[in-house]
């Protein structure tokens, strides 16, 4: 229930900000009856849709569970997107308002430049001209339609990034150059699953239907970086789903924060049931002709709030790695994409996260929020050379809202040829 609280708390604030916003900046807009009522019912939504999921959660009901997180996520989408829509729309109103009191301020102050005799015509026309004007009506009925634009278009964004969250999975085909690779693993296929979340917004079916085209590609590894399933009775089923891939070299996977919370416990159960080995701080070396692939699993540290919790994480990476051949080309598994700090000096060639969901908003294949937060490596390929990185979007989310980051299942091919346009 501490989950549901902070979410009430937060969006509780958002709605509070925009209503402050909203009553303060925008009387003209508060004076309408069908804004008040608009916004004097959000609480009883909000209520409605934490209810329902609250209730849901315990019951195991992924039905209602998407019911409720669905309104929830929603309404939090829109008050998101509106808060800044207000607050610049504010800004712009008070800045016509300024520019107003300048332009009456020089009308009044201003005095006749021609007192007593009539002005000749051209020095008459010349005053008329670079005198004030006031503004024109249409010009203002213009500018106040473009504020109240601002509201709506983001109002138009947080749905369409709503209605984008439920788009079928692509599965990108990416080259990734290594200098040294050795000859019997040129060409070698890497399919990357992460953060299915199969529950209330991926289905078992959907997950049928991925493992069906990816079969088509015909990958040689197949890796599994954690949030497998948010549904416990559907975790074995889930993992029966990828079983169905065959790759040559087999199926592997790591844990991810959401495996805890779903209880690790049964979790492992289900692991014990599947042919899908688990990889926790461990590793194993797979013959490939004359070439040797270390295949290592970190554990998750479930959250990565303090320095005690980046040790957990970067000791895991460590105890993964043990026992690994020099000369083999090492594939890391981390839900964490901040595992890769660790793995690249100590020559893990290639290390698959996920877990951001690239912050589900991006642009030009990189997320929204990359300058903000350069150093977690939130979505897509990062380094080069011997020590790469890719963290996956994810194929399934918690949180149904993607904007310009679609969700995938990125199929990697490796090769020792410089990869054109990279």
């Amino acid at each position: 229930m501490r989950f549901f609280g902070l979410v009430l708390t937060l969006i509780g604030t958002l709605y509070l900000l925009d209503l402050a916003l909203l009553v303060w900046a925008h009387r003209d807009w508060w004076r309408r009856r069908w804004v008040r009522r608009l916004a004097l019912a959000v609480p009883a939504v909000i209520v409605a849709g934490l209810g329902i999921w609250a209730a849901s959660h315990e019951l195991q009901s992924t039905t209602w569970i998407a019911v409720g997180a669905g309104l929830t996520s929603f309404v939090f989408a829109q008050l998101t997107a509106l808060l800044p829509a207000l607050l610049i729309t504010a800004i712009l109103r008070g800045a016509l308002h300024v520019w107003d009191v300048v332009r009456s301020s020089s009308h009044a102050g201003s005095t006749v430049p021609f007192p007593g005799a009539r002005p000749p015509p051209e020095e008459l026309a010349a005053h008329t001209l670079n005198d004030a004007v006031p503004e024109s009506p249409g010009r203002r009925r213009f500018l106040r339609a473009g504020l109240a634009a601002l509201p709506l278009v983001s109002a138009t964004t947080a749905a369409a990034g709503t209605l984008r969250s439920a788009q079928t999975p692509s599965i990108p085909l990416i080259p990734l150059h290594f200098p040294d690779l050795p000859d019997d693993l040129e060409g070698l296929r890497i399919f990357h699953l992460s953060d299915l979340h199969v529950g209330p917004y991926v289905s078992l079916e959907d997950v049928e239907y991925l493992v069906e085209r990816a079969s088509a590609l015909v990958p040689d590894l197949v890796v599994v970086t954690g949030d497998i399933c948010d549904h416990l009775p559907d975790y074995l089923a889930t993992l029966q789903c990828i079983e169905a891939l065959t790759p040559r070299l087999g199926t592997y996977a790591c844990l991810g924060n959401h495996e805890y919370f779903r209880g690790l416990p049964a979790v492992r159960a289900s692991f014990e049931r599947s042919v899908i080995p688990l990889l926790v701080e461990q590793g194993l070396t797979i013959p490939v002709g004359g070439a040797r692939l270390h295949v290592a699993g970190a554990d998750d540290p479930r959250y990565l709030g303090d320095a005690a919790a980046h040790g957990r994480l970067r000791a895991s990476v460590e105890a993964s790695l043990q026992g690994a051949p020099s000369d083999a080309f090492r594939v890391l598994m981390s839900h964490r994409s901040q595992a890769f700090d660790t793995a690249a000096p100590l020559g893990v060639h290639l290390t698959l996260s996920g877990h951001t969901h690239g912050l589900q908003m991006g642009l030009g294949g990189r997320s929204l929020f990359e300058h903000l937060l350069p150093d977690s490596y939130i979505w897509g390929h990062y380094g080069g050379g011997a020590t790469q990185l890719y963290t996956s979007a994810g194929v399934g989310h918690w949180f149904p809202f993607r904007l310009g980051c679609p969700p995938e299942a990125p199929l990697f091919t490796l090769t020792s040829k410089p990869v054109v346009g990279a």
